[in-house]
């Protein structure tokens, strides 16, 4: 975390962010529709009600990104990561409660999905045509979910 030097008093003030990690899990598999990731339809009675976002959360104090993240897939998909990459570090200091969000991928893990949180309220994999279709639809928990695909080919 930065510091900020408060005009009005000169002194130093501490920018405190929320942290999370995020994973986009893809299935390679043969599928007719190519590469498929997998989404959970967020709960949150806000603004991101129904919308689509990659299943992870947020950080608790003293955890490693990565121990966020095979946490929160575990408690929120029941499965285990067994490798993954990290793709992007998202700084959003602007808002009004700054957050810093890790987005990984991973096509290596064990189990099958189910959903076992609150914050879901349900999952599913989506192919390329799929995550278009709601991209258009603007049904994406965030905007810069659009491009965060973009190593898989998917260019919107």
């Amino acid at each position: 975390m930065s510091s900020n030097q408060d005009p009005a008093s000169g002194k130093a003030q501490r920018l405190l962010a929320t942290v999370s990690a995020h994973v986009i899990l893809v299935d390679r598999n043969e599928n007719p529709g190519g590469p498929r990731i997998l989404l959970g339809r967020l709960a949150y009675r806000d603004h991101r009600w129904g919308k689509w976002s990659f299943p992870g959360g947020y950080m608790d104090h003293g955890e490693e990104p990565e121990a966020a993240l095979c946490r929160e897939v575990r408690e929120e998909t029941g499965m285990q990561l067994l490798s993954w990459e990290r793709i992007q570090v998202q700084p959003m200091l602007h808002l009004e409660h700054p957050h810093i969000s890790f987005l990984y991928s991973s096509d290596h893990w064990q189990g099958n999905p189910v959903c076992l949180t609150r914050e879901f309220l349900d999952l599913q994999w989506a192919d390329e045509s799929v995550y278009r279709q709601w991209v258009r639809e603007e049904a994406l928990a965030y905007p810069c979910m659009r491009d965060q695909v973009s190593f898989l080919g998917w260019v919107f």
